[in-house]
């Protein structure tokens, strides 16, 4: 019976036929054989989740199963680990419980094969996270960020390859940070491993970062206008494979997903503007081409120069220099001379290469850094308050009532939370930093007393 007097609903209450062993520790041989024909039976009764121990297997079906939305969260909310088939919301729930009930930061591990649905995975159990960890409007600003940084990443890191649609061409590790009373308070997101050199080559079939052709399929007219955009065949990084359009993607309609995204996490129009200028930036660099001139490199059609100059806001001869010369500093008997190296066509088409991939990766990190940096803003006041809550007589600070004494004492809080890992080394990271460091507190402002470390974590990694 459910907490308001009405049946539970079971997702599989329409089927109770036993397909398989649930837990594969109960099968009467740990075989390799055995462990892929218990999979197989389960899978062909489109049951894609099984345990062997602690473990969830998740085998990816490649189409949705009926068994991810508000019931289900119902069903397996405080519910124990074999009270329910598996699933992946009862290894999130068991997760979620144990950093609750006992205090301590837990991790989910989540490694596979490309189109095995890491992604996926990591995106439901940072749903279901949400949907029961309550909170008021300002902490559902915060789930929003969480939730709404991965279609963002998901533009400008992932691709389609040839054995996925949608293939996270980065690693990312995700941490979820929670006030004492169980809700979301902030995260950090740390990505690593991005695949630049899918902005300039790939295999034949395969597309580059999603956000190319988004952009090209999703602007209107006036961004079409300022941004030069064309069709998708006419700029070199996209046509050199032969696949533009993916048949489960819509371009159109997830360009205003990232566009919703960005505005979501808090970055301004004018940066936003700035993101999709050096987009189509690096798409135009793309059509700058070489021809040999005197053993030297020289670029083919100048008026190619005009645009990207444009785009990314530097003078066109100095663009035109930057990729087909380079600086050397030579020293010699305590002198240092600069000297101009013409390049050949081989490695001018390099350097403007590595300017393209370097440009989309510096996009990349500002996105993360954006992303994570905000919801840690919104951690850093509760953090300080719940680790400074007991400013008792015996305490030297709280015993002074000068704002001075104040600033110096929110100043060690913040040291406090950067060793909980809510900002950069040493502390919360950029603007956060300033904002509060200086503000002075009145003694009367301070909370009660709770006695509690203010946060846990909870983390995602994708492998």
């Amino acid at each position: 019976m459910g907490s308001k007097g009405h049946h539970r609903y079971h997702w599989q209450s329409h089927n109770v036929k036993q397909s398989g062993v649930d837990d594969m520790v109960l099968l009467t041989k740990i075989t390799e054989d055995a462990i892929v024909e218990n999979l197989k039976k389960r899978y062909m009764d489109d049951y894609i989740f099984t345990y062997i121990g602690p473990v969830l297997i998740s085998v990816n079906p490649f189409k949705q199963m009926p068994y991810f939305g508000d019931k289900e969260v119902e069903l397996y909310q405080g519910s124990a680990q074999y009270e329910n088939p598996p699933h992946i919301y009862a290894l999130a729930d068991n997760m979620y419980r144990n950093m609750m009930i006992d205090r301590e930061n837990q991790c989910v591990i989540i490694s596979g094969e490309s189109g095995a649905g890491k992604t996926v995975a990591a995106k439901y159990i940072m749903s279901y996270i949400s949907r029961v960890s309550g909170g008021g409007p300002r902490v559902q600003h915060v789930k929003d960020i969480i939730l709404q940084s991965n279609p963002l990443l998901e533009a400008f890191g992932n691709a389609k390859t040839v054995r996925n649609n949608n293939s996270s061409r980065f690693g990312k590790y995700f941490e979820i940070q929670f006030s004492s009373g169980g809700e979301p308070d902030g995260g950090k997101i740390s990505n690593f491993l991005l695949e630049k050199s899918r902005v300039v080559m790939r295999n034949s079939g395969e597309r580059s970062f999603h956000i190319f052709y988004q952009l090209i399929e999703g602007a209107n007219a006036d961004q079409k206008s300022s941004l030069g955009i064309t069709s998708l065949d006419y700029y070199n990084y996209l046509n050199q494979s032969g696949s533009y359009k993916v048949d489960d993607i819509n371009d159109k309609s997830d360009f205003q997903e990232t566009m919703h995204a960005m505005k979501v996490i808090g970055i301004k129009p004018e940066d936003r503007t700035m993101v999709l200028q050096i987009v189509a930036g690096v798409l135009h660099l793309g059509n700058i081409n070489f021809k040999e001139a005197g053993n030297y490199a020289a670029v083919e059609s100048e008026e190619f120069l005009a645009f990207p100059a444009f785009l990314l806001g530097i003078d066109q001869n100095r663009l035109k220099e930057k990729i087909t010369s380079r600086k050397m500093d030579s020293k010699w008997g305590g002198k240092s001379e600069s000297i101009d190296v013409t390049l050949n066509v081989e490695q001018a088409c390099y350097t403007r290469d590595a300017l393209s991939k370097a440009l989309h990766s510096r996009v990349f990190d500002f996105l993360v850094e954006s992303g994570g940096s905000l919801a840690v803003s919104f951690v850093h006041v509760d953090a300080v308050h719940l680790e400074n809550s007991s400013p008792d007589s015996s305490s030297p600070r709280s015993s002074q009532g000068n704002g001075e004494e104040h600033r110096e004492l929110l100043h060690n809080g913040r040291q406090t939370c950067g060793s909980a890992e809510l900002g950069a080394e040493g502390g919360i990271a950029g603007p956060v930093e300033r904002e509060y460091a200086a503000r002075p507190v009145a003694r009367g402002q301070w909370p009660e007393a709770s006695g509690q470390r203010p946060l846990e974590r909870a983390s995602v990694y994708r492998l």
